[in-house]
Protein backbone atom coordinates (compact mmCIF):
# COMPACT_ATOMS: atom_id res chain seq x y z
CA UNK A 1 0.00 0.00 0.00
CA UNK A 2 1.14 3.35 -1.01
CA UNK A 3 -0.15 6.55 0.88
CA UNK A 4 0.36 10.17 -1.27
CA UNK A 5 -1.23 13.24 0.27
CA UNK A 6 -1.50 15.54 -2.46
CA UNK A 7 -0.69 18.64 -0.52
CA UNK A 8 1.79 18.99 1.73
CA UNK A 9 1.23 18.84 5.56
CA UNK A 10 3.24 21.18 6.50
CA UNK A 11 0.82 23.82 4.67
CA UNK A 12 -1.92 22.32 6.84
CA UNK A 13 -3.26 23.50 10.08
CA UNK A 14 -3.65 19.89 11.90
CA UNK A 15 -6.40 21.07 14.24
CA UNK A 16 -8.46 22.56 11.60
CA UNK A 17 -8.02 21.87 7.52
CA UNK A 18 -9.03 19.09 5.54
CA UNK A 19 -6.99 17.11 2.81
CA UNK A 20 -6.83 14.51 0.34
CA UNK A 21 -5.10 11.63 -0.17
CA UNK A 22 -4.99 9.00 -2.43
CA UNK A 23 -3.90 5.00 -1.48
CA UNK A 24 -2.83 2.93 -3.90
CA UNK A 25 -3.39 -0.73 -3.12
CA UNK A 26 -1.58 -3.76 -3.54
CA UNK A 27 -3.63 -4.96 -6.37
CA UNK A 28 -2.86 -1.48 -7.82
CA UNK A 29 -6.76 0.50 -7.09
CA UNK A 30 -5.98 3.78 -6.11
CA UNK A 31 -8.82 5.67 -3.87
CA UNK A 32 -8.80 9.31 -3.34
CA UNK A 33 -10.04 10.54 0.41
CA UNK A 34 -11.26 13.72 1.92
CA UNK A 35 -9.49 13.81 5.58
CA UNK A 36 -10.87 16.67 7.95
CA UNK A 37 -10.47 17.38 11.30
CA UNK A 38 -14.48 18.03 12.88
CA UNK A 39 -13.68 21.44 13.91
CA UNK A 40 -12.95 22.25 9.53
CA UNK A 41 -16.73 21.18 8.82
CA UNK A 42 -18.03 23.95 11.40
CA UNK A 43 -15.73 26.30 9.90
CA UNK A 44 -16.11 25.65 6.19
CA UNK A 45 -20.20 26.22 6.58
CA UNK A 46 -19.44 29.02 8.47
CA UNK A 47 -17.33 30.39 5.24
CA UNK A 48 -20.13 29.33 2.87
CA UNK A 49 -22.22 31.11 4.53
CA UNK A 50 -24.53 27.98 4.94
CA UNK A 51 -25.69 25.85 7.52
CA UNK A 52 -25.08 21.95 6.32
CA UNK A 53 -22.58 20.05 4.64
CA UNK A 54 -22.68 17.32 2.24
CA UNK A 55 -20.28 15.84 -0.67
CA UNK A 56 -17.68 13.41 -0.52
CA UNK A 57 -17.71 12.00 3.59
CA UNK A 58 -15.01 13.02 5.09
CA UNK A 59 -12.84 10.82 7.17
CA UNK A 60 -12.41 12.76 10.70
CA UNK A 61 -9.71 12.63 12.81
CA UNK A 62 -8.13 14.23 15.31
CA UNK A 63 -5.57 15.92 13.98
CA UNK A 64 -4.10 16.16 9.87
CA UNK A 65 -0.59 14.13 11.25
CA UNK A 66 0.75 11.52 9.03
CA UNK A 67 -0.11 8.85 11.94
CA UNK A 68 -3.24 9.54 12.66
CA UNK A 69 -3.85 8.97 8.87
CA UNK A 70 -1.84 6.06 8.75
CA UNK A 71 -4.25 4.70 11.67
CA UNK A 72 -7.75 6.16 9.98
CA UNK A 73 -5.99 4.10 6.47
CA UNK A 74 -5.55 0.87 8.61
CA UNK A 75 -8.60 0.89 10.36
CA UNK A 76 -10.40 1.74 6.91
CA UNK A 77 -8.83 -1.00 5.22
CA UNK A 78 -9.41 -3.52 8.12
CA UNK A 79 -12.52 -2.96 9.97
CA UNK A 80 -16.10 -4.49 9.10
CA UNK A 81 -14.25 -6.56 6.14
CA UNK A 82 -13.15 -3.43 4.30
CA UNK A 83 -16.61 -1.85 3.80
CA UNK A 84 -15.38 1.40 4.46
CA UNK A 85 -13.50 1.70 1.68
CA UNK A 86 -16.05 2.15 -0.32
CA UNK A 87 -18.11 4.50 1.93
CA UNK A 88 -15.23 6.86 2.27
CA UNK A 89 -12.79 5.94 -0.61
CA UNK A 90 -13.33 7.07 -4.02
CA UNK A 91 -11.88 4.73 -6.94
CA UNK A 92 -9.87 6.49 -9.26
CA UNK A 93 -9.79 6.13 -12.78
CA UNK A 94 -6.03 4.23 -13.64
Amino acid sequence: MEIRILSPLKETNPENDNIDVHVQLDDGRIFCFLFATPPNITWCMTNEGIDYYFGTPPVFVRRLDMECIEKAINAILTEDGGRWLEVYGVLQDQ
